[in-house]
């Protein structure tokens, strides 16, 4: 991981407060997918994907996905890793074979604060240095909450500008609803993943098995609050999506609570904490894990502050731990979102282009001002 040389309490703090730049609102003309989609079986499917458009030259799409992903199919077959959840695709609800690049990693930092308007705050950088396009998807199950989220659609091998060459077939387009790696959704719960060292969660008790992806789409799907989340995924054995890593992850919801949920020696353990990167905060596992330069700024900002920041704050915090694209760097941040589970709005920047902020809410998705 690019290193961060380590910041005091007070220079964060300064940082924080008077060293990033203040975004504007992204505004250009939206291009529409003309791809090929030649395995598609239904007419919701192809829907769903003539909706992919581009808002920012190839780095980042907007997708408005209403056909059926089959999330209790899902969750009955036991999947255990992308590998898997692919070929669940092309056996259920793809016509043939469809070849894939499968490859998924990720750094990150997140926080959840109060904003000083009373609103609830929930800020993510997502890091991962390879060839890759994030797509913002919205989703509206018929027995669920609505729900939008960022998916890192390069695990299968779509990289910038691929969606909408005119030639690259879309087919594995109907997994993106699995590719998130946060989101938000009507109540005001957001879920959001990060990267852990270690050996890989492989809970065996005799319950259905579910993949970390999976697992945010069925807690933004069903769950209003934190406690209901922990509640469900309490039913289901936890299977980290990658062999060699293992996964940690923040909740969130409207009232407040936060709680960072980690899987250590294969059990769960509910941590109240507010904020996290890439080492464990569970005692037992005696701090396994990298990105502790970037916890230490969170740490130190979120306590000289009080866990209260404004909006324009918690997206210069996310500036400030946020990784650039160096040779030697091993990640890079493709994202930073802030999501207000207030008002249900987010805030996303691309690259590290903070000087460009794209806004959604659950209403409207074209990416500009509301």
């Amino acid at each position: 991981m690019h290193k961060h040389r380590h910041v005091s309490m007070a220079a964060s703090a300064a940082l924080l407060l008077t060293g990033c730049s203040s975004g504007t609102v992204a505004s250009q003309t939206p291009k529409a997918s003309a791809n090929p989609a030649q395995s598609l079986t239904t007419d919701a499917q192809k829907a769903s994907i003539s909706t992919i458009t581009d808002i920012d030259d190839g780095l980042f799409y907007t997708m408005d996905y209403t056909a059926d992903y089959k999330l209790d199919e899902v969750l009955n077959s036991d999947i255990t890793s992308v590998e898997g959840m692919v070929e669940f695709l092309q056996q259920n609800m793809l016509t043939s074979p469809v070849s894939a690049v499968i490859q998924a990693d990720a750094g990150c930092s997140a926080f959840t604060v109060t904003g000083e308007d009373g609103h609830i705050l929930n800020g993510r950088n997502f890091d991962y240095k390879m060839d890759m396009t994030a797509v913002l998807i919205r989703t509206a199950p018929e027995n669920g909450y609505r729900s939008i989220g960022l998916a890192d659609v390069g695990w299968l091998g779509y990289g910038i500008g691929s969606l909408d060459d005119g030639t690259t077939d879309l087919s594995l387009a109907v997994s993106f609803p699995y590719l998130i790696m946060d989101g938000m959704n009507e109540k005001g719960l957001s879920v959001g993943v990060l990267k852990l060292d270690g050996d890989p969660t492989r809970q065996d008790t005799g319950k259905h098995k579910v993949m970390t992806t999976v697992a945010m789409r069925l807690v933004l799907d069903r769950c209003a609050t934190v406690d209901e989340a922990i509640e469900l995924l309490q039913q289901y054995d936890m299977q980290s999506a990658i062999d060699n890593c293992n996964f940690h992850f923040i909740l969130s919801d409207s009232s407040g609570r936060c709680v960072i949920l980690e899987y250590t020696l294969n059990d769960m353990q509910v941590l109240e904490e507010n904020h996290a990167t890439n080492y464990y905060l569970a005692e037992n596992m005696n701090g396994l894990g990298h990105g502790k330069d970037r916890y230490q700024i969170l740490d130190d900002v979120l306590s000289f502050r009080k866990n209260v920041l404004t909006e324009q704050e918690a997206m210069n915090l996310l500036e400030t731990v946020s990784q650039p694209e160096t040779e030697e760097s091993t990640s890079m941040t493709q994202w930073s979102v802030l999501y207000d589970l207030t008002d249900l709005s987010a805030q996303v920047a691309i690259r590290r282009d903070f000087s460009k902020i794209f806004k959604f809410t659950l209403d409207d998705i074209s990416g500009t001002a509301q």
